[in-house]
């Protein structure tokens, strides 16, 4: 059934039932496995089944990107232990784990960097375009992409329009592959 508004609240309300059955589960044979096993199995369960596809989740109104959060905050204190002792924002630190509206900037940062540098996927990089500035700017070189306007709230949440603004995090990403790359070969 398609979401007349899509919002996908369907989807994401039927993630976070999949994910919290998995997360009573392993909150109930906690007791017998070590830590790195139960960071595993917590990883390869619910943590994949958040990141799966999030990158459809931009602009989704915020209620329901919290409700991704809440579950993952959850998963994060039955992993650790600590309960409510702790709070859940330190916890997912101490994992290195992303809240979810990191992740699905993080993803699409991602997909616009290696659409922009290699090419592939054909059909998002056919998307991308290079801004250039009618008259000489300073920003010329900053690599910058160009904004495509839409008249749709849909229209914004597409790749082509979420993209540019997360040119500069994969124009900052290929600084870093580059440092790194440095690095390695000294």
């Amino acid at each position: 059934m398609l979401d007349p508004r899509i919002t996908l609240s369907q989807h994401t309300k039927a993630i976070t039932k999949s994910c919290f059955y998995h997360i009573r589960a392993l909150k109930q044979i906690c007791g017998s496995l070590d830590d790195l096993t139960i960071q595993t199995v917590s990883t390869a369960l619910v943590s994949s089944g958040l990141d799966y596809a999030n990158s459809i989740l931009y602009g989704i109104p915020s209620k329901h990107i919290s409700r991704l959060q809440r579950t993952q905050n959850t998963l994060a204190r039955v992993v650790s232990g600590k309960g409510h002792t702790k709070c859940s924002s330190s916890i997912l630190k101490d994992f290195h784990w992303l809240p979810i509206d990191a992740c699905i900037k993080f993803k699409i940062a991602t997909l616009t960097f290696k659409a922009l540098n290699t090419g592939n996927p054909p059909y998002l990089a056919s998307l991308l375009h290079q801004h250039n500035p009618c008259r000489f700017l300073r920003s010329a070189s900053a690599n910058l992409l160009s904004v495509t306007r839409c008249n749709l709230s849909f229209g914004t949440r597409g790749f082509r329009t979420a993209a540019p603004p997360s040119g500069i995090v994969s124009h900052q990403m290929y600084v870093l592959v580059n440092v790194s790359q440095h690095f390695v070969n000294i």
